[in-house]
């Protein structure tokens, strides 16, 4: 590997117009990134991207076809992706000395590579994504075998990586993901963009209805079960998701009791989010599966009390400072939000407890584990 300048890749094939989930990973990633690298000018940051929205305007960029976004094309985007990193990657990536994939896209060919696994998923779930479990199960595992390392967002990843692979322990690092410190933050002016928008305020919030595992149906169920005061002051907002779930659980609304109370928003343009989680009197988290789970992050750092399963890495994230219930349990969940509901008192100490949690993790502080693992690479080459 070059000494005097080192010429860094970034594989930017997953980023978006409208990012969520991995495309905010990435772009925090990429941003901070070159904001390490940039005390440091021995190393060079050039991403391969679809979309630049997100990006600074200082980073070198290779521009990839918008195709590549499946806000727009869908599943075809994930084929297009698929294809540019077979075929066309490895060939506009073989001079960078270091790869580094913010997912599990990348190439069969190369050795020079750091990929990131968010979460097995589709491993868990037969029904979340046949073709995304056939490359999981079938070809993820030859560009594990090809990568320098493997970044596992939390400990319970790790976990999932050793279980379903042949990976040596020795080659997966945890680095936690982070949440943006200049914008969720607990701001009381201007408490009101909100309720401006969708004419809802001090309601129970629930983001990211994407997939099955998501289990709002439990919270739908949950919340119906709630008594009538409860639902007039605090409606159930659920916000973001993608279509075909969404309309699963909009059906699931209208066969029960509660419909004046739920209320669907779609997708939240980011620059609305930290209002969102400000606004609220709580986030409910009821996710069967998570790889990290960046909403309980941004939640407690705008002062929003956190509700949340009991599963996976979401302990791991929320520590001490959130309330737990089962997943599987809709008696569990109602408990956990009638606890909340009836003590202001622990109401403050969970917004305070959230604030100290939350230091812990942030964007930069990946972007340092990251530059620290580049560096460890640089001396051993």
């Amino acid at each position: 590997m070059i000494t005097d300048e080192i010429m860094i890749g970034i594989n930017g094939s997953m980023l978006d117009e409208k990012p969520t989930g991995v495309g905010v990973y990435t772009f925090n990633l990429v941003n901070n990134l070159s904001a390490v690298f940039f005390r440091n000018k021995s190393k060079k940051i050039t991403v391969f991207t679809p979309s630049t929205s997100a990006i600074n305007k200082n980073i070198k960029v290779i521009k990839l076809s918008r195709y590549l976004q499946s806000s727009n094309y869908g599943k075809l985007a994930a084929f297009y992706r698929f294809i540019w990193n077979t075929f066309y990657y490895p060939f506009q990536a073989r001079k960078f000395d270091l790869l580094i994939s913010p997912t599990t896209h990348g190439s069969f060919f190369l050795r020079n590579q750091i990929i990131t696994i968010h979460d097995l998923l589709s491993l868990r779930y037969k029904n979340i994504s046949p073709h995304q479990r056939f490359y999981y199960k079938y070809l993820l595992p030859a560009i594990i075998s090809k990568a320098k390392f493997i970044i596992a967002v939390s400990e319970n990843t790790k976990k999932e990586i050793l279980h379903f692979y042949n990976c040596p322990e020795e080659k997966i690092i945890v680095i936690h993901n982070g949440y943006d410190v200049d914008a969720y933050l607990p701001i009381e002016e201007n408490k009101s963009v909100i309720q401006k928008k969708y004419g809802l305020s001090n309601y129970l919030l629930a983001v990211g209805p994407t997939y099955p595992h998501k289990n709002f149906e439990i919270l739908i169920d949950a919340y119906s079960e709630m008594n009538k005061d409860f639902k007039r002051q605090h409606p159930l907002l659920i916000a973001g998701g993608k279509e075909e779930y969404l309309n699963l659980l909009k059906d699931y609304v209208k066969k029960g009791y509660c419909q004046d109370h739920i209320f669907f928003t779609g997708y939240v343009p980011l620059e609305l989010m930290p209002s969102l989680y400000r606004e609220a009197f709580a986030l409910v988290f009821p996710s069967l599966y998570e790889g990290f789970g960046i909403p309980l992050l941004e939640a407690m750092a705008c002062g929003c009390p956190v509700i949340t399963s009991n599963t996976s890495s979401m302990p791991e994230v929320g520590g001490n400072a959130v309330i737990y219930f089962d997943p599987c349990d809709k008696d569990s969940l109602k408990t956990a939000i009638e606890k909340l509901a009836s003590s202001d008192d622990l109401r403050e100490k969970m917004i305070i407890k959230g604030l100290e949690q939350v230091k812990q993790f942030s964007w930069k502080k990946m972007a340092e584990s990251f530059n620290s693992l580049i560096e460890t690479l640089i001396i051993k080459n």
